[in-house]
């Protein structure tokens, strides 16, 4: 049997080399997604039982290499020996972690961090509570830029955080709205700013650059946005970035989004200085296991949690005890099932 390994960008590619190399009966016997200095790449290893004009060819090849160089030849087995063994290693302790794999894949939680549980630790509790100590707290940034989709509860949050360090901190604040095109609802905006009494600004990205000079008299400056990459633009940010290095983005992302999406987007702004994510409608989630993907290493800290409708009373920040409030009660729900 001939065993290799082939790398690929994306798992096509991957096995489009098998199939070059091996042909179609190759046999799959392990695969994953691995690190490297070029970047990410599928990696999958695979086997093949070689015709037997090839074993007789490759016998007469080694017979040849005994009598030409009997050392040369011993380190070459010794080398294939421990590359076996390394490939049977890796082959075998997956078979051992699957089924507590697969157990977590059932429950909603995402595969790549269902892989590093299944590896790391098989206590799920004890996993969430070491990635959450290791991410650690976020401190509140002076200038805070929130980004994110349409929908997600950027301007509501905006004005909730507002209000939290208003009364929390007793903090001079002032709000300032990008988003030119919701027309309608700049009174609405402007009412909420003064009930809460916060210095609220509509501008435009020209327009903020002016006025930097007012910021040093006060201790937040909370910028809301439009919807990103529909009214917001990619290029918009990097432009804005460039003149105003001090800004520190809030990534607004919805609970109950799905984790693949979310990832994409992320690879979409993770050059910019994302310092957080503010997580809205945790209330409307059922399962929270599949949230499990914020504990992902490419991922930034929670900053704040939105937990409901109600200004600015439903805003939590983001303290490694809460989150895991959130996420051991789907767990708790699931180990109550199990025992009825």
């Amino acid at each position: 049997m001939r065993i290799k390994k082939f790398r690929g960008k994306t798992i096509l590619e991957a096995l489009n080399k098998v199939k070059e190399e091996f042909g179609e009966q190759a046999v799959i016997l392990a695969s994953e997604q691995i690190k490297t200095e070029e970047g990410m790449f599928f990696e999958i290893t695979a086997a093949i039982e070689e015709e037997e004009i090839k074993i007789k060819d490759s016998h007469q090849v080694f017979k040849t290499q005994v009598e030409e160089n009997y050392t040369e030849l011993k380190e070459y087995l010794k080398k294939e020996i421990c590359e076996i063994k390394k490939m049977l290693s890796q082959i075998l302790n997956p078979q051992l972690e699957s089924t507590n794999y697969l157990d977590l894949i059932e429950k909603g939680v995402p595969p790549f961090i269902a892989k590093e549980i299944s590896k790391a630790n098989p206590d799920l509790e004890e996993f969430i509570s070491k990635v959450l100590k290791e991410k650690g707290t976020v401190p509140n940034s002076k200038y805070q830029i929130f980004i994110g989709d349409s929908g997600t509860g950027k301007t509501t949050n905006v004005f909730k955080l507002a209000a939290w360090y208003k009364y929390k901190y007793e903090a001079k604040v002032l709000v300032i709205s990008l988003d030119n095109y919701k027309i309608g609802n700049h009174f609405q905006t402007k009412r909420l700013a003064e009930l809460l009494e916060v210095d609220f600004e509509i501008l435009d990205l020209e327009e903020l650059k002016e006025i930097a000079a007012v910021f040093p008299k006060y201790n937040y400056i909370l910028i809301d946005t439009p919807s990103l990459e529909k009214r917001l633009l990619i290029s918009d940010l990097e432009e804005l970035i460039l003149k105003m290095p001090f800004l520190r983005f809030q990534w607004v992302v919805r609970a109950t989004e799905h984790y693949e999406y979310i990832l994409k987007q992320w690879e979409k702004i993770e050059k910019f200085p994302v310092e957080g994510i503010v997580l809205t409608f945790v209330d409307k989630i059922y399962n929270s296991l599949p949230l499990l993907w914020i504990l992902d290493s490419r991922i930034p800290p929670i900053t704040f949690i939105s937990n409901g409708e109600r200004l600015p009373e439903d805003i939590l920040k983001a303290e490694e005890e809460t989150i895991k409030k959130i996420l051991f009660k789907s767990i708790l729900n699931f180990s109550q099932k199990e025992v009825l």
